[in-house]
Formats: C-alpha cells, structure tokens, sequence
C-alpha cells in the first residue's frame, strides 16, 4: 500500500508539472503573439527596447484600485515607438545619476480605462470614456516613478493611482526629499520630451502628441482579453 500512494504522489507530480509546463507554454504564445500584433498597431515591447528597465504592470496585478488583475498574465510593457524611445532616453538621463524608472503602466486597452473609470466612482481619477478616451489607450502616455539602481522606490508625494490633489506634480508638501525626488524624475522625463500631468505626478504624456492624440488601440485587435 506505501509503494502504491508513493506511485500516485509521483504521478500527481508529474501531471501537475506537466500542466504547468503546458501553462507556462501557452502563456508564452500568447504573449509572442500579441506582441506580433501590436508591431503591426505601431506598438513595441518597451522591454526589448529598454533592457533592463523595471516593469511593474499594476493593471496585471490585484495591486490597484480594482483589487483585481485587469490584464492578462501574458500582457506586455507596449508604448507607440516614439514614446518608447523617448523613454529610453530619461532612463539613460536617470541611470547616469544612480537612479531608473519602474513603469506601472503604458498602453492601455480602453476596455481597462472603462473599469478603471468605474472602479474610481467617476471621481475624475480617470478620464471618463463618455468624454474622451486616455492618451494611454494610444500607447503615447506612461505611468512611471523614480527608483534607485538596486531596486528600491524612491519616496513621492502619493501612492500609484492616489486620490487628486495631494498627486499633483506640483508639490506644495513639506518633505525636501520628495520635493528632490520628483525634481530628478520630472526634469528626466522632460528633458527626454515625456511632460507630466498636472493632476497626477506619475503620469507623462509624449509631447509630440498632446495635441494630436494618435488613434486608441483596442484589446481584441491585438490579442488582449481583459479580464
């Protein structure tokens, strides 16, 4: 009987790694796929275009206002090229001072922006769809803030995705040290042509598109099911 329950715990091992490995495959197809997708949308991998960057996507994570994973496990880091590189621009800026980024979000799929809307009470955190779709849906905004190079969050005004006001890129609090922080972020950033949104000091806008948004991209048309 011993040698009989040992044989049906190996074999449980056996098809659980089996299952993962099949998990983990398709995980990884899928993802080749959407980034197929998204070249042919004019986006890219902000992953292969910045080595090294740190990506954090809240919106894949229960870590958000949600509560709840938003994107799909297999979702990538995607930006419009142009914005991609203006990216890897302030994260050559940053790195020669001892710092780098961690983006938190960049394209998002206005299906996301219509629960995150929702999710916030219509409070005006996002932009409501009724009005007008978020420049993120174009892939030309990133979320992003400031960290050292072993890792560690550099301290700022809020929290990702805080409520308006004590989140504005002006900083009228007391701290010389988030009142520095966001100095080296923002002028990074500006300097590579990501200007921050007034209301929110994690979020900037490409600035060749501010006034010519380009076309949002949805989901479906490059693979992306929103959860």
């Amino acid at each position: 009987m011993p040698r009989l329950r040992c044989l049906c715990l190996i074999l449980a091992a056996f098809l659980t790694a089996c299952a993962g490995t099949k998990e983990t495959h398709n995980t990884a197809a899928m993802r080749e796929r959407t980034l197929q997708r998204a070249m042919a949308q004019g986006l890219v991998d902000v992953a292969a275009v910045i080595p090294g960057i740190d990506i954090d996507l809240r919106y894949s994570t229960a870590n958000n206002i949600t509560r709840r994973p938003l994107y799909p496990s297999y979702m990538p880091c995607l930006l419009l090229a142009s914005t991609a590189e203006r990216l890897r621009h302030a994260q050559s800026l940053l790195n020669a001072q001892g710092y780098a980024l961690r983006v938190w979000d960049a394209w998002r799929p206005p299906e996301v922006q219509d629960r995150l809307n929702d999710a916030s009470g219509r409070t005006g955190l996002f932009l409501d769809p009724d009005v007008g779709w978020s420049r993120h849906c174009g892939g030309i905004s990133v979320d992003a803030t400031l960290i050292d190079l072993h890792g560690h969050e550099q301290r700022m005004p809020t929290a990702f995705d805080d409520k308006l006001g004590p989140s504005a890129t002006d900083y009228t609090g007391g701290d010389p040290v988030v009142r520095r922080n966001l100095a080296i972020l923002h002028t990074a950033m500006r300097t590579a042509g990501l200007i921050p949104l007034a209301d929110e000091w994690w979020h900037f806008d490409n600035i060749d598109h501010i006034k010519s948004p380009v076309p949002i991209i949805r989901g479906p048309q490059i693979g992306v099911i929103v959860r």
